[in-house]
Formats: structure tokens, sequence, C-alpha cells
């Protein structure tokens, strides 16, 4: 496997129920951020809108004042402010100062620019260009006046009702100076709900957190729903393994959706047509059994009638080899076991049994299994499998190891002798029915041992590998889900 697909193999779940979870969740994350980048631009337009007119309308009232004052002699223009002051006359904070004041400006956004230079439109269209006009936008709590050595925030209480009302909402003030004969024209003005002129965060903690909330929420109901969807499938899976492993099923109920309905009729179809092959195969074969045994012992019969000595041995020698060859076939038929049933079987017992038994043959016999090594399974099969290996062993071996652990989810049992061992060839050819290393059949072996083995291991769910054992010998690997 390429690095590549390691990786893509961690990231990715690994179940269709977490596949379809995630990418359902990353769909829905993705369109709740479209959403809200939708709705952050749809606001930024409507307050560009607003601040558009809100600057208008200012501009123009400024551009007024300023027309107004400026249409003024010198002399009179701080009679006349401090009358307006008086009456209340002015919505803005207007003197006439005797120098710049240089102000501390808030950071410029684009909602900033666009309000100068609508406020600046509108000024000049009420007054035609002013040279070295100044508009600025300052935090209220920073905002200078009259020497610049005051702040508005810190006038005394009798000029408060001259002074400008503090927004409380962190809008800023709009401060327009200009030269006017020798003086500088100031005039402060509040923007009308213009706190987003100093920067806002359209994601705030609420609108986060309710983005979170509703993504949670409907990643429980895509849970919920996902796990709705594919149980079925569960149940399908877990019944195809058992009917891979000979067992007798139940038909499926027939629920859930009309895909669902008909993957599950199909499936159990199949399964009625599988169990009937196996039921035609036994009796197909036990009918075999017996229509072969009467005749083949008629025949022998007659054979030993015969008075040459030399063809009564060679035609019964050749009605042995046909008798084992059907007793081998109804063998790999009988010992696949599709009909026993199973139970939970103790592989470190039932290994101990079995050596104990081979320890009267005088040849080296040893199990080394500290784990409680438990499956479940048929039990005469599994005996068979290891009745089987182990005979292999001490036939060929002289002698038999045998260890055991749990590695992986898995059970592993090695079966080993200091043996000739087995060529790559043979490794994989001994598992082909009536393979035999001396490539003739007797009635003892008929070369259906490996075979039978490796059915009875795959009918398990599990795995038979045969390699050299390191310093001689044969390694047989038989590996079971735990």
């Amino acid at each position: 496997m390429s690095i590549k697909n390691v990786i893509v193999n961690w990231i990715l779940p690994q179940t269709i129920a977490a596949r379809m979870t995630v990418g359902l969740f990353i769909g829905i994350l993705i369109a709740q951020l479209l959403g809200t980048m939708l709705w952050v631009e749809q606001l930024k337009s409507s307050e560009r809108n607003r601040l558009v007119e809100v600057s208008q309308t200012m501009g123009s009232r400024i551009g007024q004042t300023v027309e107004f004052f400026g249409k003024l002699p010198k002399q009179y223009r701080h009679i006349v402010l401090d009358q307006l002051r008086d009456m209340g006359g002015t919505r803005f904070f207007v003197s006439v100062n005797k120098k710049y004041i240089d102000l501390e400006q808030i950071n410029e956004t684009e909602f900033s620019l666009l309000v100068r230079s609508n406020l600046q439109t509108s000024i000049f269209e009420q007054t035609g260009e002013i040279d070295d006009l100044m508009i600025q936008f300052v935090d209220f709590e920073n905002l200078k006046i009259l020497s610049g050595d005051n702040m508005m925030v810190d006038l005394p209480p009798k000029w408060k009702r001259f002074a400008l009302i503090n927004p409380g909402n962190s809008s800023p003030v709009a401060v327009v100076q200009f030269p006017i004969e020798n003086e500088w024209m100031y005039l402060a003005a509040i923007v009308p709900e213009g706190k987003v002129m100093t920067g806002i965060e359209w994601l705030t903690d609420e609108r986060i957190i309710s983005l979170a909330a509703v993504s949670i929420t409907v990643l429980l109901l895509t849970i919920f729903f996902v796990r709705w969807i594919v149980s079925p499938y569960k149940l399908l899976a877990k019944q195809a393994d058992l009917l891979g492993k000979g067992r007798k099923l139940r038909q499926l109920h027939e629920h859930g959706s009309k895909e669902m309905v008909t993957t599950i009729r199909a499936f159990n179809s199949m399964a009625r047509r599988i169990q009937k092959f196996i039921s035609e195969r036994e009796q197909s074969y036990a009918s075999i059994s017996h229509d072969l045994k009467t005749p083949l012992t008629r025949a022998r019969l007659r054979v030993e009638g015969l008075d040459d000595g030399e063809m009564r041995d060679n035609l019964i020698g050749d009605l042995e080899y046909l008798d084992t060859m059907v007793k081998g076939s109804l063998q790999v038929m009988t010992d696949g076991t599709m009909f026993e049933n199973s139970s939970s079987i103790n592989l470190t017992d039932m290994l101990n049994v079995l050596v104990s038994k081979e320890k009267i043959s005088g040849l080296p016999v040893s199990v080394d299994i500290t784990d409680n090594l438990t499956i479940k399974g048929r039990p005469l099969a599994i005996e068979r499998l290891f009745s089987n290996l182990i005979n292999n062993a001490l036939t060929y071996g002289k002698g038999v190891e045998i260890t055991g652990k749990k590695i992986n989810g898995e059970i592993l049992i090695n079966i080993m002798d200091r043996g000739p061992g087995l060529s790559d060839a043979d490794k994989v050819n001994v598992f082909e029915p009536y393979y035999r290393l001396e490539h003739s059949i007797t009635s003892t072996h008929s070369g259906l041992g490996l075979s039978i083995a490796r059915n009875i291991v795959n009918i398990h769910g599990g795995e038979i590998e045969l390699k050299d054992r390191q310093g001689g010998g044969l390694l047989v690997e038989i590996y079971f889900p735990a």
C-alpha cells in the first residue's frame, strides 16, 4: 500500500455511517459559512447605503452652516456663535479658533472613507471648493476643542449645554476644520449610528455561539439519521459473514428504503439458492456413496476369485485406489461441516488434549500457550484441522511444537516441525485436492488433508499460511478472528 493510500485511509473515516456523517456535516458547515458571509455582505451593503444618506444630509447642513458663517463679517462671528449657543440654535459644536487643532483620529476603514467622501462632496455642493478643508473622525473621548488643550468630556458644568452629548455607542465625531481669514473654522458633529466606522467584528461571540449551536444540532440529527439509514446494512453484512462461514440463516425482514428492500430481497434469494445447492450436493454425495459401495464390493469379491495372482493383485490395487478416491471425495464434503452447530471452543484446552494423545508416539511434542484462546466455531471441524496438521508434522517432521497468542485482534496458532520443509511451489500446491509430495495416493494418505484444513479455516473466517521455519523445517500459521 502506498504512503498516499495510508494517509487517506488514516484521515478518512472507515465506516459508511461516519463518512456520510462527516460529508453531510462538512456540507452543512460550508453552507453555514457561506450563509454567514452572505449575511455580512448584505449587512455591509445596508450600512453603506445608510451612511451615504446620513453623510449627505450631514454634509449639506455643515455646508449651510459654513456658508452662513463665511458671509458674516469677522467681528460678528463670535457674537453670533454666542447667541446661537444661548438659543440652542445649532446642531453642531461650532467655534472659530486661532489655530488648527491636531486631533487623534480613528483607524481608517472603508466606511470612514465613504463618509468622508460624501461629506466633502455635499459641503462643496453648498460652498464650492474650500482649500485646506480637513475632515477627520475622532472618538468622543478624544475630541479636542477651542484652543486644542480642552477636551469635550472635560467641559465645566456651565458649558455642558453647549457641548455635544456623548452618544454612548462608539459612534465617532466628524470634525471639519478649514482656514478662514487667519482663523480656523471648527465644526464637530456626531455621526448617527456610526459605530461601524470604527471597525467592528461582524462575527461576534454571540454569532459564533449561534453557528456552533446550529451546527451541533444538525450534526446530532445527521448522526441519528445516517445510523437509521445504514443499520440494515450492518445486519446484512453480519448475515453475509455468517453465510460465508456456512451457517444456516433465517430470511431477513425486508424493510427500509426501496433500494434496501431490493438488496435484502436479493440477498435472501441468494442465500436460499446457496443452501439449496449445499443440500442437493449432500444428497448427491450420499447417493454416490451408496451407489458406488455396492458395485465396488461386488467387484472386489469377483476379483478375489481370480486364479491369476498378478492380475488379481493389480485389480485389487485399482479397486482400493478407487475406493480411496470415493472416500476422499466424500470426506471433502463432510469435513466442510456445513451443518455442524457452532459453539465456543477453547483452543488452548483442545491443543493440549490433542498433543497429550500424540505423546504415545514417542516423538517430541510440546505446546506453549499461556493465553486462554477461545473462538466460536465447529468443534469437530477444528479438532480435525489440528489433528491433521499435528499428524503431518509428526509424519514428515518427526516432532511438533505448537505456540499460540492474540495479536492485532486475531488469534495466531503456530504449528512447527524440523522436517525437510517445502519448496515455494509445494507451499501452494499442497492445498490442491489429491496432491501429494510422493505423487501417489495411499489408503491412509489421499492428499486431501491440507485442502480440507484450508476449507475448515476459511469457513471460520481465518487464514492458513505455510512458511519456512528459521533454522529449518516448516511453520504453519493459522489465523482466526478473535
